[in-house]
């Protein structure tokens, strides 16, 4: 907020008189500041209506007249006003012809006028300017919320850049918008400047600024949940009110573009429920959900995935993410180390690879998951027992497996020899994970990276991520505590089916 000269000049009650040409008379004032000091410079930041009586320049001569005002141009001061009535009856003409020679504005402020008085207009106009502005942002704030709620993303970012006046655009992965019209280029040197960012998933404000222009860039979304940047180019930097407006656009966007996002996760939230009965088998054969459907394929044919591993937050979101992306509901549920899906009968094992491709290669290195063949509908919990099967039976190499493409997977897919797997492995498994809970040990991992390895220390070993003489060391304490010989074949192949059929129960 700025106050120019010609205002003070208008304020009769103040009888300033402009000593200097008036051409020259044209930077705002920022503030007053009443010194007697002859180098006030060190307390000064530009923009100031320097006030003095001249009291510090008695008897000085031209040159003196001359540096005085030198400092004070330097100083980037916006005009001088030397009052007269006390030290000085009249403006020294020195110091006229100083200040015309640097174009720097000089009024002559007359002892029935105070300094106070000056600085209260100064102050007063001031304040009056920040109040016009705060209640013009609540008028352009009410206008872009009213337009929003009628035009969408494109209103809200020709309102900003109207009442800004400025260029303005919203960037996303699927929607754009910019105003004006002919300012199209502005997109592309947004996506230039957001590529820049360090860590595109958890976006921060961008600002570039040259003395003709200023980009700012601020993202739109919540945490986990980001649709690009809005945009705001114009001449110089920012004002505060053009921030407050770009803040309060930038929540509007957000509001506007999470609408789906969560009517997404709403419905999401009901399709888990109906898996979750569908699982159960508490849905009759008369009575399917009709949102069901969708589930399915042409011809009322699903497939079960069953996902293992740790942390399967990321697994999950990644999967809601690919199947919005391809315009396809979420049917999974979530339980304690696994995440079982719902996909459409005509999906393949490599569609349930293309779905996960986004993981990082540290998420997918945890991530077991088994496909069922296609079943019908209502039979999604006999789907569900052969996608466990295969996930028992993936491997570091194969963390994918669909159970028709299993070999020797006959055993694990029947009911009754896994039910006397499980009950054999009750008197091993448990031993083991009971010392892993009390010892903070992976004896349970470390067992079955071993039996898939057929003995082999390296390749176990690799696959924990530990030393082969640490393995060495657990596989040791494993033969102590089941009081078992791990090199006898038998004892492997036992150890190996109760765990797989342990893990899948």
């Amino acid at each position: 907020m700025t106050v120019p000269i010609s205002w003070l000049l208008r304020q009769k009650h103040l009888s300033l008189a402009l000593l200097t040409d008036r051409a020259a008379a044209t930077h705002p004032v920022t503030f007053a500041q009443a010194t007697e000091l002859t180098d006030p410079t060190p307390w000064l930041s530009g923009g100031e209506l320097v006030l003095t009586t001249g009291l510090a320049l008695v008897g000085a001569d031209a040159t003196d007249y001359s540096e005085y005002i030198d400092r004070l141009a330097a100083a980037e001061v916006s005009a001088l006003g030397f009052g007269t009535g006390l030290s000085h009856e009249s403006v020294p003409a020195d110091l006229i012809a100083a200040a015309r020679s640097r174009g720097l504005p000089l009024l002559e402020v007359p002892f029935t006028t105070p300094f106070a008085a000056v600085t209260r207009a100064v102050m007063t106009r001031l304040s009056q300017q920040e109040y016009e502005s705060v209640l013009r942002a609540a008028e352009v704030q009410t206008r872009i919320t009213r337009v929003a709620l009628r035009g969408g993303v494109s209103a809200i970012v020709r309102e900003l850049a109207t009442a800004t006046k400025t260029s303005v655009a919203f960037v996303g992965g699927r929607i754009t918008a910019v105003h004006p019209a002919n300012q199209k280029s502005l997109i592309t040197e947004v996506r230039a400047v957001a590529a820049t960012t360090r860590d595109p998933n958890a976006p921060a404000s961008i600002s570039q600024s040259t003395p003709e222009r200023t980009l700012t860039l601020s993202p739109v979304g919540v945490t986990d949940s980001w649709h690009g940047y809005l945009a705001m180019a114009g001449a110089g930097p920012l004002s505060n009110i053009d921030r407050v407006l770009l803040g309060h656009a930038v929540s509007l966007l957000t509001l506007e573009l999470e609408k789906p996002v969560r009517l997404r996760a709403e419905r999401t939230r009901l399709n888990a429920m109906a898996f979750g009965l569908l699982l159960d088998g508490r849905i009759p054969q008369d009575g399917v959900p009709s949102y069901l459907d969708e589930a399915s394929d042409t011809h009322g044919n699903v497939r079960v995935v069953h996902v293992r591993g740790s942390g399967l937050g990321p697994v999950l979101r990644e999967l809601d993410n690919a199947l919005a992306r391809a315009g396809r509901p979420l049917f999974a549920q979530s339980e304690d180390g696994s995440l079982t899906v719902l996909l459409r009968g005509t999906d393949t094992i490599d569609t349930a690879k293309t779905l996960l491709a986004q993981l990082s290669p540290t998420e997918a290195k945890t991530v077991r998951a088994g496909i069922s063949t296609p079943h019908r509908l209502l039979d999604a919990p006999r789907a569900l027992v052969q996608a466990r099967a295969a996930a028992n039976l993936t491997t570091a190499t194969a963390r994918i497996l669909e159970f028709d493409a299993l070999s020797g997977s006959t055993i694990l897919a029947s009911e009754p020899a896994r039910e006397a797997l499980i009950a054999m492995a009750a008197d091993t498994i448990p031993v083991l994970t009971e010392h892993d809970q009390a010892h903070g040990t992976a004896l349970v991992a470390s067992l079955r990276a071993y039996l898939e390895a057929n003995r082999q220390w390296e390749s176990a070993a690799a696959e924990l991520g530990v030393h082969r003489h640490t393995l060495r060391g657990r596989i040791a304490r494993i033969e102590e505590l089941l009081q078992c010989d791990l090199g006898q074949a038998r004892v492997r192949a036992e150890l190996l089916l109760s765990l797989l059929a342990w893990e899948g129960r």
